[in-house]
């Protein structure tokens, strides 16, 4: 129990005690009583008897209240010291975070910004890694997501430089250290982690002059895509991996996804701060003639599987979502932008149309609050759902394009797929437009499920104790008969 000590009481003395009655006093008397105390009002008070009366009522405090009084005050002063602290620095551990290409909003507002940052919030997304070029558009962006991020609240922001798309990155005191004073300093909503506001890139094995941006610009904690044998030649602090799909030498392979890439990083960091990428679908349909990209990756069940190697085995300290609007490489969980499709890169409005991906928010939505808290994936405010996934042909149709299909076009299997975010066990019926129908029985958390794959609207069924819990019926009907375009890109949906 702590120490206590009782408290300085009053005496009160009773009126008809203090009261006297009026009788002369002689000289000599009066020169015989004491002086007035120390308590009562003088006619006269200059600063020294000010001084030395405040002196001697704090020598007259007990010992106990003077070190109760030291500790109230530092206790205040940390207080304070922490609340605008805290306004300034943002100490990670365990959070995510999701890759957004500044590159692809140059017709973005600030509204955009805070709409998109909402829906990023409620997901348990804590910020944006802001992956920038040196688009012309760029210091414009930024000021918007700053502001929107500040006005916003608890939501940050770090910049990953992009080697791949801006090689100006070498003049990097034209390109790079007057944003990185600008935003490692002057923002709230600057990223740190371990005391060090959080910088990044997307590439940039070859860059060799961080030493020469450091002596330019506060102090930063660089935490950079490289591979992980030039981790230490550029200085860095930490690293991210950004080959979150099953590729050999960056090619498609019929293979799920493992964790070799992640423990080669992990080994080369040798302790330091590891932050891994996780994305739900990878597929691109780019022409020789533009960005010469037409490949995918294997991804028919690769969100579920990627979070449960973050949760079982990796337990990285930072995530990092593959990506928030990247429609160009389909990875987007990010919303459609209808009323704005200038946000889709070149060809990518062809996959990207009336193919949204919001449904997969739902399944991150518990992923993070399990990686966050070491639990077990389970339904979060939304309540239990179901959410559907597929591509809108069969990978065998062959479409009037004159691209050839993907590399990588024979590993996906046709068939439609499922999760469902159980609070306890249910029966799932999955069908195929009207006649083919499959079911199984599935356990109380995060379950993954595969159905057939026939045309028409894929439809579903959550039954428990007999009872339909819930049901519907997806927008988009599947196509066996013929198409124009090669679309590898998944349709999404969840219900509720």
């Amino acid at each position: 129990m702590p120490y206590s000590s009782p408290l300085p009481t009053t005496t009160s003395i009773p009126a008809a005690a203090a009261s006297t009655v009026s009788t002369p006093i002689s000289e000599e008397m009066r020169e015989l009583m004491p002086s007035k105390p120390s308590h009562q009002r003088l006619p006269s008070l200059n600063g020294r008897h000010k001084k030395s009366t405040l002196g001697q009522r704090i020598a007259a405090i007990p010992l106990i209240y003077k070190v109760i009084a030291v500790i109230l005050v530092l206790a205040v002063i940390g207080v304070v010291l922490g609340v605008i602290l805290s306004k300034k620095k943002h100490v990670v551990a365990n959070a995510v975070y999701a890759h957004f290409v500044v590159g692809f909003v140059s017709t973005y507002t600030q509204s955009d910004w805070t709409n998109d940052m909402t829906l990023a919030k409620q997901t348990g997304i804590d910020g944006f890694a802001l992956n920038i070029g040196t688009d012309s558009w760029t210091d414009q962006q930024l000021q918007y997501a700053y502001a929107a991020a500040n006005q916003l609240g608890d939501f940050k922001l770090f910049i990953s430089f992009d080697f791949s798309a801006a090689p100006d990155f070498s003049d990097y005191n034209t390109n790079m250290v007057p944003r990185l004073n600008t935003y490692l300093k002057d923002s709230a909503a600057a990223l740190y982690d371990s005391g060090k506001p959080i910088v990044s890139t997307f590439s940039g094995d070859s860059f060799t002059s961080w030493s020469s941006v450091r002596a330019l610009v506060p102090a930063f904690e660089l935490i950079p895509f490289v591979q992980a044998a030039n981790i230490d030649a550029v200085g860095a602090d930490g690293a991210f991996q950004w080959n979150s799909w099953p590729s050999q030498d960056n090619a498609p392979i019929d293979s799920t996804i493992t964790t070799a890439g992640d423990e080669t990083y992990l080994s080369a960091l040798g302790g330091r701060p590891y932050m891994a990428g996780v994305s739900p679908w990878f597929f691109a349909h780019y022409s020789n003639t533009s960005f010469n990209k037409n490949y995918m990756y294997l991804s028919d069940t690769l969100l579920i599987d990627r979070w449960n190697e973050m949760l079982t085995n990796i337990k990285p300290h930072l995530i990092e979502l593959q990506t928030w609007n990247d429609f160009s490489e389909s990875h987007y969980i990010g919303p459609l932008h209808p009323d704005n499709t200038a946000v889709y890169e070149g060809e990518a409005s062809t996959w990207v149309t009336n193919m949204p991906h919001d449904g997969w928010r739902r399944i991150i939505k518990s992923y993070i609050t399990a990686y966050k808290t070491g639990a077990s994936p389970v339904p979060g405010s939304d309540g239990e759902s179901v959410v559907m996934w597929y591509r809108p042909t069969p990978k065998g149709l062959t479409c009037t394009d004159p691209l050839q299909p993907p590399t990588g076009y024979t590993f996906p299997a046709d068939s439609i797929f499922a999760a469902a975010i159980l609070s306890s066990p249910a029966t799932l019926q999955i069908c195929s437009g009207d006649s083919q129908c499959t079911q199984t029985d599935l356990a109380a958390g995060i379950n993954q499920f595969a159905g057939p794959f026939g045309a028409g609207q894929p439809s579903f069924k959550l039954t428990r104790s007999g009872q339909t819990v819930l049901s519907g019926t997806a927008g988009l009907a599947i196509n066996t008969a013929n198409c124009t375009t090669y679309n590898f890109n998944a349709y999404v949906q969840a219900w509720p």
